[in-house]
């Protein structure tokens, strides 16, 4: 009987100890299917519970005139999103694909679903809703759920074209401007944009203008619905820049241009800041928000080229209006004075080379002196400069006139003059500098060239007796630079003394801009768009309109007391004194105008 209850209690205690077993093995392997197979989801069920969030995204700084004119801003626009709030079901992704079949691919609209559950944001859907479109869809909403709509902001700007350069535009992100941005800004996160400054000051200060995001956090459960919102990050908006360009004058020198491709610069002397800078021909940035990549891709191929920023990057060989700044050199270094004089029989014979360089005027200028030359723009007597130039001492002064290094921080897309030294020729051509291009180089021809912006500097650099600064358009360099000679103040005086001739002597080859009372000093330049080697062949180019001469012109007024320097260059031209001096003057005197 003893050993039947013995028998009957470990029967039953191995019975226990198996349901035990079965059970704790059951918890073990429930524990790890949550813990590991279901871990992730419920997990992200957890934060989507308490972490949910939403961008607040501000609104982007204005750009502003000196004049006080609004020349970009953000409007408010309303966009169809993703509602983070509560995932849309597959059947109000295809009635809202239907709804705008026009404008949706279902397909894409599953994806930017996936996209905002898996980050946690909403995801725009169709931006920029007309009024039909917002209609249509507030009249079928009811039955599509899972979407708002959002307010935001549209780039705006002012419609005159003058100003496209200088301000740029806005696109959508890509990898360039990721790597870009990113070691500009610090915890840049291109992921929250989806548009950015491409070019200009809306490239530049990208930063300054696109604010900052905030956020939005609420707790929501399960099934998407919100319940508390727990706090908000503050979002700060953009700021408003305030630039140099003076939009009266800005407009007015692009109308001068009256079509032509070219360009207008002005430098304002008190402080180098930039009231000018004109490129032409240009567009609105408003066209280009919603062009397609085909229409882009027609402006780039465009033969008048509308997109290029021809007064920042465009590169001109700067002609006779280089002949000034190679004065002070030649002064400071002793290659010539006031008094040496020549016989300017209209060409220039380079004996070690047997060459013979042809001047613009047939006959040339007699006998002249260095005034003269100036005057009336003999190239033979720069020429007969030009073969005593030291090439080191050549290089070094047009390094401290800025050739080679960038001018001005703020003007985006930017092009540097080259400097011409041996590694830029040996680089581009396999060969050292030689004495024979020094005779070119003199007359600001062959290698040598130079941007609108830089022109206007050199202008500028001789206003100020070569004391100058690096020009802005917003953000000034506070370093002040000279160029690296020492020349008498009596040589300034009768430089500058020639370059008033140029304008107001009947023989000078300004003479004919008429400047009146304006007190403009300057130099004129015809710069050529091909090698010419007769008066035949000049004969011939001039029949194609695209091989004729650049004419281009620099000054300054008031020519007693320097308030700006300028630049124009109108592309073939042909005559600097009578096609680029004029809308100088006109220019120069709106700007005056004002005081």
């Amino acid at each position: 009987m003893k050993d039947n209850k013995i028998h009957i209690y470990r029967t039953r205690t191995k019975f226990l100890l198996g349901v035990f077993v079965s059970i704790l093995t059951l918890v073990i392997v429930r524990f790890f299917y949550l813990q590991i197979v279901q871990g992730n989801e419920l997990r992200e069920l957890r934060e989507q519970n308490i972490n949910a969030f939403e961008y607040i995204y501000p609104k982007r700084g204005r750009i502003i005139s000196s004049d006080g004119i609004v020349l970009a801003e953000d409007r408010k626009v309303f966009s169809l999103a993703i509602d983070i709030e509560q995932k849309p079901s597959e059947q109000s992704i295809k009635k809202l694909a239907d709804l705008f079949s026009e404008k949706i691919i279902v397909e894409d609209l599953r994806e930017k679903v996936g996209n905002s559950i898996r980050y946690r944001r909403s995801e725009i859907v169709i931006e920029k809703l007309t009024q039909e479109d917002l209609a249509k869809y507030l009249v079928s909403g009811a039955d599509i759920t899972g979407f708002s709509v959002i307010e935001g902001y549209e780039r705006q700007y002012n419609s005159h074209p003058s100003i496209f350069h200088v301000l740029g535009h806005m696109g959508y992100i890509n990898n360039s401007d990721v790597e870009y941005f990113s070691p500009k800004i610090s915890e840049y996160n291109s992921k929250l944009w989806s548009k950015v400054g491409k070019s200009g000051l809306e490239r530049v200060y990208e930063q300054k203008l696109q604010g900052e995001h905030g956020k939005r956090f609420f707790q929501r459960n399960a099934r998407g619905d919100r319940r508390v919102i727990t706090d908000i990050t503050p979002f700060r908006e953009g700021e408003d820049l305030s630039i140099s360009i003076d939009f009266e004058a800005q407009k007015l020198a692009y109308e001068l241009m009256n079509d032509r491709k070219g360009s207008v610069v002005v430098i304002d002397l008190r402080d180098f800041s930039i009231p000018v800078a004109i490129s032409t021909p240009s567009i609105s940035a408003n066209d280009l928000r919603d062009i397609s990549s085909l229409q882009y891709q027609d402006l780039l191929n465009d033969p008048a080229r509308p997109l290029f920023n021809r007064a920042f990057m465009g590169l001109y060989p700067p002609a006779s209006t280089i002949k000034p700044l190679l004065t002070i050199f030649a002064l400071n270094n002793g290659y010539t004075n006031w008094d040496e004089t020549i016989f300017d029989d209209g060409f220039f014979r380079f004996e070690e080379e047997e060459r013979v360089f042809n001047a613009w005027r047939e006959g040339g200028h007699g006998l002249t002196d260095l005034e003269k030359a100036l005057v009336e723009s003999s190239n033979p007597f720069f020429m007969n400069l030009s073969i005593r130039y030291e090439k080191n001492l050549f290089v070094e002064f047009l390094k401290s006139s800025s050739f080679g290094s960038k001018l001005c921080e703020d003007c985006y897309p930017h092009q540097f003059s080259p400097l011409i030294d041996d590694d830029w020729k040996y680089k581009n051509f396999g060969k050292e500098l030689y004495k024979g291009d020094f005779i070119n180089l003199g007359v600001g021809q062959g290698y040598m060239l130079t941007t609108p912006l830089h022109l206007s500097l050199i202008s500028g650099i001789l206003a100020k007796k070569g004391e100058y600064e690096l020009p802005y358009l917003v953000a000034k360099n506070q370093s002040k630079l000279s160029i690296r000679e020492d020349i008498t103040e009596e040589d300034w005086n009768r430089l500058q003394s020639s370059l008033v001739a140029v304008i107001y002597s009947p023989n000078g080859t300004g003479y004919r801009i008429n400047a009146g009372e304006l007190k403009l000093a300057g130099k004129s330049g015809t710069a050529q768009v091909v090698d010419i080697n007769s008066r035949e062949e000049y004969d011939e180019v001039r029949v194609n309109p695209l091989l004729r001469d650049h004419a281009i012109f620099i000054g300054y007024a008031p020519h007693d007391d320097p308030r700006y320097s300028i630049a124009v260059i109108v592309e073939n031209g042909e005559s600097g004194g009578k096609v680029a001096g004029p809308i100088a003057k006109k220019v120069l005197e709106e700007l005056l105008n004002d005081f």
